[in-house]
């Protein structure tokens, strides 16, 4: 999360679609910040990947109960303000990444570390969180909202969003077939 939002938000300044503003430390805001977090991560990984993926592959295919279940979270999602296709598109990436995680280390620990980290970091790197806006460590502006800087969705909204998202997928996928290509996913 600390990785993909640093390195998004260098790309996005250095081509001038975010201007930096300030920062804005306050502590209270931080710790009240990461108990949100922290309990978003916890109760939609429990609700999409603990319950719902889970259900969803001990009944179907294993790549087929992924796809469902990421288009499922990404349809919560969609109500969300300012909610764009690439935004969506987005939450079916984070939700296929993030199922990935779960299928292959067969426990919640590391999509939750994961999606924690990838919305707080979000949050405190000056993006609203799937276009909702919380507190943020660092102040930007945008000239215009595009899709290049994912607007007021947030990082989420955008194409450099898809892209790290994409390698991510494919860093996860090769990192667990080559750890233990022969587990049994299925359960």
């Amino acid at each position: 999360g600390l990785a993909s939002m640093g390195i998004g938000s260098l790309v996005l300044a250095f081509f001038n679609q975010l201007i930096f503003v300030k920062i804005l430390l306050l502590p209270s805001e931080v710790f009240l910040t990461i108990i949100l977090y922290l309990l978003v991560a916890i109760m939609e990984e429990v609700l999409f990947r603990g319950y719902i993926l889970r259900k969803l592959m001990r009944a179907i295919d294993i790549h087929w109960a992924l796809i469902i279940s990421s288009m499922i979270f990404a349809l919560m999602h969609a109500m969300n303000p300012h909610a764009t296709w690439i935004g969506l598109a987005n939450i079916f990436l984070s939700g296929i990444l993030l199922g990935l995680g779960f299928i292959y280390t067969k426990n919640l620990w590391f999509p939750i570390a994961l999606h924690f980290s990838w919305n707080l970091f979000q949050s405190f790197f000056g993006f609203n969180v799937s276009g909702e806006d919380t507190y943020t460590i660092i102040e930007w502006n945008r000239l215009e909202n595009n899709i290049f800087n994912g607007g007021d969705f947030g990082f989420e909204g955008s194409v450099l969003c898809l892209v790290i998202q994409v390698f991510l997928i494919l860093m996860v996928a090769y990192f667990f077939n080559q750890k233990c290509p022969k587990t049994d996913r299925s359960s």
